[in-house]
C-alpha cells in the first residue's frame, strides 16, 4: 500500500472518531483538527492548522485545561481532565497524550452528565430534607439554589397560590432583592399579571423574553426594572391531582430567549417542587388531624349487652353512624353494629374473652344511616354489675391503605398485574394438591430496551400496560400471567396437554406481534417464549421458572420471536452448570487452578519472544475442566475479578522464577476479562503483583479483548493509560472479531495488535483473509503497532504471515500450551 493512500486512510479514521480530537506540536500550534473539533469551535480547519493555541483562544489561559496541557507536555506524562469551560458555559473531558512531537488531545461535552450527577446529588438532598419534615421555605430555597448552580444566571423565584387559588404567595427566592419579593406576594393571578400571574391563571408555561415591552408585565415592570429584572420564564408547579400548587420563576438580568435545555432544566426540577409543596401540605393537615383527635373523637359507649341497647355515648357516635342520638338509644344496637365476618351471627360487642378476661380487643362492622359501612376497632371492659364500657376507632381508612400496601407489594405498579412471587406461591400451592402438570411459561419481549431508548421510559410502561391487557385477554381463562421482570411475563396453566400449552405459547406470541399504538407512537415488537412443566422440569415453582426462562432464552438464541420447550438436554446443562459453578468456586482455596504456557516466537527468525499464560482447571471431583466451559460459567457467577487475581499473581511469580534462572529477553501475556477490566482496583492489583515478585514492568503484556473495549469506552480508556503508565505493554487480542472499528485504536495505547485466529485459519489460500490480515498490518505498522498472528497451525500459514510483515507468531505449530516444566524447556531451544 502506497503511502499517501495510508495517510489518506488515517485521515479517514480520524474523521469517524466522534470525540472531538486536535493535535499540537511542541509550539503549541495546531497541526490537526478532526470536524467534530472544527464544528465545536465553529470554525474552519484551514483557519486553526499553524496557529497558535492560546493566540487564538486567549480566553483559555490559566483555565484548568491549559494547566493540564502543560504538565502533559513538561511531563512527558497523559494526563485526563474535567472541568468547566466558562466561554462556552459546557463541561468537558479532556484526554491529553503527549509525545515528543507535542500533544493529541480527546474532548468531549460532558455538561448533561455532570448536569445530571449535580442535580441526581441535589435533589437526594432536598428528598431528605423533605422526608425529615424540614420547613418549606428551606426546601424550596434548597432547590432554587440548585437550578441557580446549574444554571448560572438564572435567579429563581417559587411563588405559592394561597388557599382560595387566586393569589401568589412569596415562597422562596434566595437571589432576589427582599424588597421586590414583598412586592409579589398577595398579588392576584389571572390574564397579562406578570409572567407568573398569567402562567397560575392560564396552567402553562409563560415566557417573557424582555420586561420592558412585553404587554404582560405594563402593570408590573416598574419594581422588576427598578431592580435590574429584564426577563422572566414562568411555568405552573402542579400537584398529583394536576391542579396548580404555585409557579416556578426564572429572571434575568439581561433580555434574553431561552434555550431548549434551559427549559429542560426547569421542567426537571418541577416533580420535586410539587412534592416538596404537597409533603408541606399533607404534614399540615395531618397536624390538624392530631390536633382534631386530641379533642377525643374516639367514640364512648356504655351498653348494656342483656337488653342490646346503648346506655349512654359521646358525639362521636352519632357523627360517624349519621344516626341521631334518639335513634342510637331506641334500637338494639345490633342492628347497626355487627360483627367483622358477615356470617357470624354472635353479639358484635364481646363481653368476655376466651380465657374469661373482662378487657377484650375486637373489630365489629358498623352499618351506617346512608347504607356504608366502616370498620370500628374496640376495647371493652365489662363492668361487675354486667355492662360493657367500650371504646373505639374507626380504621376504615386504615384498612383501605392496608389493603392498598399489601396490593401494592405483590403488584407491579406499571402493568397492575400480580408479581412473580406472588404467583411462584399459588403455583407452590397448586405444586402441592394438583396432581395434573403445572405448566410455566416465560415470556421475553425481543429488543425492548431499544424502545426504552428510542421513544422514552413513559412510552414503555404504556406499551408494557397494553401487552399486560393483551396477555391477559389471550389466555381466555386457560391461565394466570405475572409480571416477572422489566421486559419479561410470566403466565401459569393447569389442565393442559403438551400441543395446548404449546398453543397457547403461539396465541401469546401473535398478541404482542400486533401493533401497539399510542398518542405519539406507533410499534411493531416480537416475543421468545420458554416453556416448562411439572414433573418432567421439576416439582419447584423455582425450578420450573429457571429453566422456562432457560428455554425463553434459547428462544432468542435461535432467532427470537419463536416458542422454545425447555428439554432434557438442557436441564442436564443447567444442573451441570450449577454443579461446576459451586466446584469453581472453591477451585482457588483448593489449589486446583494452574497456568500452561504457549510460547510465541518472532515471525522472521522463529526465535522465542515469551508465552502467553492461558489457565487451565483439574477439579478433585470433575476432572480436567475444558476453558471453554468453566470460564463462562465463572463469568456468569461473577468470579473473574477472583480468578484474574489469582493467574495475574501467578504469571508473576512464574516470570520472576524465569529471570533467576538467568533467562532474558522474554515477555508473559496475561488475559483480562472484561470484569475486571471494569472494576476499579485492577491496576491496584498489576503494581501489586510486579511489586511482589520483582517484575520489570515490560517484561508483563496484558492483553484484552476487543469486545470488552465497548462496554464502558471511557472507563477502559482512563484504567488502560493508568495500566501503561505502569511500564507494562498492552496487547489486543482476538482482533476483527469484536465491535470497534480501527478508529477506536487511536484512542487506547495499545502496543500490539494480536490477529484473531479466525482470519488465519484459511491462510494462504483465502484471498479475502490476506487482504484482511495484510491491512491489519499496514494499519497497525503506521500506528506503530506490533502484530502477533495466533491460532497458527500450519507452515505455510506461518510463512504467509512472515511474508506479510507480521512481527510475532503464535500456535499449534510453533508450539502448544504447555505445563510449566516443558514451557522452560523452550529457552534451551531459542527457535521453534
Amino acid at each position: 500500500m502506497d503511502q499517501p493512500r495510508l495517510e489518506l486512510d488515517f485521515h479517514q479514521v480520524f474523521e469517524r472518531v466522534t470525540d472531538a480530537y486536535v493535535a499540537l506540536d511542541r509550539d503549541w500550534r495546531y497541526t490537526y483538527l478532526n470536524a467534530t473539533a472544527c464544528e465545536l469551535f465553529g470554525r474552519r480547519a484551514e483557519e486553526l492548522i499553524g496557529r497558535h493555541i492560546w493566540t487564538e483562544f486567549p480566553e483559555g489561559v490559566g483555565q484548568p485545561f491549559h494547566r493540564a496541557y502543560e504538565k502533559a507536555m513538561a511531563e512527558q506524562c497523559p494526563q485526563q481532565i474535567e472541568a468547566f469551560y466558562p466561554p462556552y458555559n459546557r463541561w468537558f473531558e479532556n484526554r491529553i497524550y503527549p509525545s515528543a512531537d507535542g500533544l493529541t488531545i480527546y474532548f468531549r461535552d460532558i455538561t448533561e452528565r455532570k448536569r445530571a450527577e449535580q442535580l441526581a446529588a441535589g435533589q437526594h438532598e432536598i428528598l431528605e430534607g423533605i422526608a425529615a419534615q424540614r420547613p418549606l421555605v428551606e426546601s424550596l430555597e434548597r432547590i432554587a439554589r440548585l437550578h441557580e448552580t446549574m444554571n448560572p444566571g438564572a435567579l429563581c423565584s417559587l411563588l405559592l397560590l394561597d388557599e382560595d387559588g387566586r393569589h401568589v404567595l412569596h415562597g422562596a427566592a434566595p437571589s432576589l432583592p427582599e424588597a421586590y419579593s414583598r412586592t409579589l406576594h398577595g398579588l392576584e393571578i389571572g390574564e397579562a399579571h406578570g409572567s407568573c400571574g398569567t402562567a397560575a391563571w392560564r396552567g402553562e408555561r409563560v415566557v417573557v423574553a424582555d420586561i420592558a415591552g412585553h404587554p404582560y408585565w405594563e402593570n408590573y415592570r416598574g419594581p422588576a426594572l427598578a431592580h435590574g429584572l429584564k426577563a422572566c420564564w414562568s411555568t405552573p408547579v402542579f400537584g398529583s391531582h394536576h391542579e396548580v400548587l404555585g409557579t416556578f420563576a426564572v429572571y434575568f438580568r439581561e433580555p434574553r430567549e431561552p434555550r431548549e435545555e434551559e427549559l429542560r432544566s426547569i421542567d426537571r426540577m418541577l416533580p420535586i417542587t410539587g412534592i416538596a409543596i404537597e409533603s408541606a401540605r399533607l404534614v399540615e393537615r395531618l397536624h390538624e388531624r392530631h390536633r382534631f383527635f386530641e379533642m377525643s373523637q374516639e367514640i364512648f359507649c356504655i351498653l348494656d349487652p342483656h337488653t342490646e341497647r346503648l346506655v349512654q355515648f359521646n358525639p362521636s357516635l352519632p357523627r360517624i353512624t349519621g344516626y341521631g342520638a334518639s335513634e342510637l338509644t331506641s334500637r338494639s344496637y345490633r342492628e347497626f353494629l355487627q360483627p367483622e365476618e358477615p356470617r357470624d351471627g354472635s353479639d358484635p360487642m364481646v363481653v368476655l374473652g376466651r380465657s374469661g378476661e373482662q378487657v377484650h380487643e375486637f373489630v365489629n362492622r358498623c352499618r351506617c344511616r346512608d347504607g356504608s359501612e366502616r370498620l370500628l376497632e374496640w376495647v371493652s371492659f365489662a363492668a361487675p354489675d354486667g355492662l360493657l364500657y367500650a371504646v373505639a376507632r374507626d380504621i376504615t381508612e386504615r384498612r383501605r391503605v392496608e389493603a392498598e400496601l399489601a396490593h401494592a407489594s405483590s403488584h407491579d405498579p406499571v402493568s397492575g398485574l400480580p408479581q412473580h412471587l406472588l404467583l411462584g406461591r399459588e403455583v407452590g400451592d397448586v405444586l402441592k394438591d394438583s396432581t395434573e402438570p403445572v405448566w410455566v411459561l416465560v415470556i421475553g419481549l425481543d429488543r425492548f430496551q431499544g424502545v426504552n431508548e428510542s421513544v422514552g421510559h413513559l412510552t414503555g410502561d404504556d406499551v408494557l400496560r397494553q401487552l399486560a391487557g393483551r396477555l391477559q385477554a389471550a389466555l381466555a381463562g386457560q391461565g394466570r400471567v405475572a409480571r416477572f421482570a422489566g421486559d419479561e411475563f410470566v403466565v401459569t396453566a393447569t389442565g393442559l396437554s403438551a400441543d395446548g400449552a404449546l398453543a397457547l405459547a403461539e396465541r401469546l406470541r401473535a398478541a404482542v406481534a400486533e401493533p401497539l399504538e399510542g398518542g405519539d407512537y406507533r410499534l411493531l415488537l416480537t416475543a421468545s417464549i420458554g416453556i416448562s412443566h411439572s414433573p418432567d422440569h421439576g416439582t419447584d415453582p423455582n425450578d420450573l421458572l429457571r429453566r422456562a426462562e432457560a428455554a425463553m432464552n434459547q428462544a432468542k438464541r435461535e432467532g427470537r420471536d419463536r416458542v422454545s420447550m425447555f428439554s432434557v438436554e438442557q436441564m442436564r446443562d443447567l444442573e451441570d452448570r450449577l454443579v461446576m459453578g459451586n466446584q469453581l468456586r472453591n477451585a482457588i482455596r483448593h489449589d486446583e487452578l494452574e497456568l500452561h504456557y504457549q510460547p510465541q516466537y518472532r515471525a522472521a527468525d522463529r526465535r522465542l519472544t515469551g508465552f502467553e499464560a492461558l489457565l487451565r482447571w483439574n477439579s478433585r471431583q470433575l476432572g480436567r475442566v475444558p476453558p471453554a466451559r468453566f470460564i463462562p460459567i465463572a463469568e456468569a457467577l461473577g468470579l473473574m475479578p477472583e480468578i484474574g487475581e489469582w493467574v495475574l499473581d501467578a504469571a508473576c511469580r512464574q516470570l520472576r522464577a524465569w529471570l533467576d534462572r538467568g533467562h532474558r529477553g522474554f515477555t508473559v501475556a496475561v488475559n483480562v476479562s472484561a470484569q475486571q477490566l471494569q472494576r476499579h482496583g485492577l491496576v491496584a492489583q498489576v503494581g501489586a503483583a510486579l511489586q511482589r515478585h520483582d517484575v520489570p514492568p515490560a517484561m508483563l503484556d496484558i492483553e484484552i479483548t476487543e469486545s470488552s473495549f465497548m462496554e464502558n469506552v471511557w472507563r477502559v480508556q482512563r484504567t488502560l493509560a493508568e495500566l501503561k503508565a505502569l511500564g507494562i505493554r498492552l496487547s489486543l487480542d482476538d482482533f476483527g472479531t469484536g465491535y470497534s472499528s480501527l478508529a477506536y485504536l487511536k484512542q487506547f495505547p495499545i502496543d500490539k495488535l494480536k490477529i484473531d485466529q479466525a482470519f488465519v485459519r484459511a491462510l494462504p489460500a483465502d484471498t479475502a483473509d490476506a487482504s484482511i490480515v495484510r491491512t491489519i498490518i499496514a494499519v497497525a505498522h503506521e500506528l506503530r503497532m506490533h502484530v502477533a498472528a495466533e491460532g497458527v497451525e500450519t507452515a505455510a500459514q506461518a510463512d504467509f504471515l512472515a511474508a506479510a510483515g507480521c512481527d510475532e507468531l503464535q500456535g499449534n505449530h510453533l508450539g502448544p500450551a504447555l505445563p510449566v516444566l516443558q514451557a522452560g524447556e523452550r529457552f534451551d531451544d531459542g527457535h521453534a
